[in-house]
């Protein structure tokens, strides 16, 4: 009975440090999606764009500036009044050869875990002919692309045998497509035929393509700061008409509600309880470091890209994954080694000082690495406040969110030492603090291994 009491204890600790990858990485990814519809001398295309926050707000930076004193809100729409134009733009089209000029129209937005923004492109075309579509923007992007081409009102297409509803296409990344798969995800080649005879477009300006009457905009909907309440960024927007105390609360329980999500936080704090010879304060302490070392790299960062104007983090993150991985599994493999060669992680022989000391400087060095990997929503949200002139309010709600972080790192690792605690104390079994220790030095190594390796 008290094995299996025994067991469920150190299952549950466990449990708690669950090993998973590091935060979600805005690395210039656009995901895009293309809905062609050919109606009787028009053509239409529904250009749904998906990126992160923080890629929006460098892009806008880069075409308008920055706008002080400007809401969240104002900058998302100004985002898709801006770049609708450059998007129909980076169509290029021709119908029997002729170059076909697209007008943007309107978009639609919806904000969800990332901005989604619905261009509607427009163009007179010719009643029938040869159509050929190629979409050249976020050239650079590393998303994923959809393309899917119907005909409508009697428009007959041949020359394409995929999907007419682009819903219909799966999602695939592109490693996984073959040469001839991935250009079907960005440019068509058809013929289509109208039921009746269309009369040819007239000519604006000498461009081919563009009719005398002007296209309808489509609706544009407004962004809801509503509809994701995981979005720190959303509480810059002032449209609640909350506080800033109750900001700076929200943020504090969003920054709980991120550290309670699958991380190794929670496995570094963890393996510090269970450890040999764990004092009851290592845990909280540790949780602090981690959350200190978390904010500064989230600062240091969020200031370098707004002083580069790049969003090109990707390799921002795997050189930090890299790094923080290899400092934790170096501290893990070292002290499962001495545990699995009958020793304890310090020589008995030292000095309680001394003992001490090298303690908290391994708790200071897996602090470090362990905060060294940001949480980009928190990036992208100094970034966004800085661009909108309200720097400090972006800052305050950031270490309001380190805030709810920490606390949820100090309350883990004090249920794993009192779980550690109550499980030794019910054991005579001198065999279990080494045992302890070697699952403390497992967890560290796959920790930071995992980080390491993806």
């Amino acid at each position: 009975m008290l094995r299996k009491r025994t067991s469920c204890c150190v299952g549950l600790i466990l449990l708690l440090a669950a090993v998973a990858t590091a935060h979600d990485i805005p690395n210039q990814r656009v995901d895009r999606s293309i809905q062609v519809t050919l109606t009787p001398g028009r053509l239409a295309i529904d250009y749904e764009v998906s990126l992160t926050e923080l890629t929006l707000t460098q892009d806008l930076r880069s075409l308008v500036g920055s706008r002080p004193g400007a809401e969240r809100s104002e900058w998302l729409k100004l985002y898709g009044e801006v770049t609708g134009p450059l998007n129909a733009k980076g169509f290029l089209i021709s119908v029997n050869g002729q170059p076909v000029r697209l007008e943007s129209t309107g978009y639609r937005l919806a904000v969800e875990e990332h901005p989604r923004y619905t261009f509607r492109l427009e163009a007179a075309v010719p009643a029938s002919g040869r159509l050929k579509l190629r979409d050249t923007n976020f050239g650079s992007s590393e998303g994923t692309s959809r393309l899917a081409v119907r005909g409508r009102d009697g428009v007959t297409i041949k020359g394409d045998d995929g999907p007419t509803d682009v819903e219909q296409v799966p999602i695939r990344p592109v490693w996984q497509l073959s040469d001839d798969e991935e250009r079907r995800t960005k440019q068509i080649d058809v013929t289509y035929r109208s039921p009746v005879a269309v009369p040819a477009p007239a000519v604006a300006d000498g461009v081919p393509g563009i009719g005398e009457a002007a296209p309808q905009p489509v609706e544009t909907t407004p962004p809801s700061a509503k509809t994701r309440v995981q979005a720190l960024a959303d509480l810059l927007d002032r449209g609640a008409g909350a506080s800033w105390a109750i900001l700076a609360i929200i943020a504090a329980g969003l920054g709980a509600a991120h550290a309670i999500q699958p991380g190794h936080g929670k496995t570094l704090v963890t393996a510090a309880a269970i450890g040999q010879g764990a004092r009851w304060y290592q845990p909280a302490l540790l949780g602090l470091a981690t959350t200190t070392a978390h904010v500064g790299s989230v600062l240091a960062i969020a200031a370098v890209l707004w002083a580069t104007g790049s969003s090109r983090v990707g390799s921002i993150h795997v050189g930090l994954a890299r790094g923080a991985g290899f400092v934790i599994a170096a501290v893990g493999l070292w002290r499962l080694g001495r545990h699995l060669g009958g020793h304890g992680e310090h020589d008995q022989e030292h000095a309680a000082g001394d003992i001490t000391r090298r303690s908290a400087l391994s708790l200071i060095v897996l602090g470090l690495a362990g905060g060294l990997v940001p949480c980009w929503d928190a990036v992208g949200l100094l970034v966004l406040a800085a661009s909108l002139g309200r720097l400090a309010a972006g800052v305050g709600l950031v270490l309001a969110f380190s805030a709810g972080m920490a606390a949820v790192l100090v309350a883990v690792g004090g249920l794993a030492w009192r779980l550690r605690a109550a499980a030794l104390g019910r054991l005579s079994n001198p065999a279990w603090p080494r045992r302890l220790g070697i699952a403390a030095g497992a967890l560290l190594a796959t920790a930071g291994l995992v980080l390491f390796l993806q």
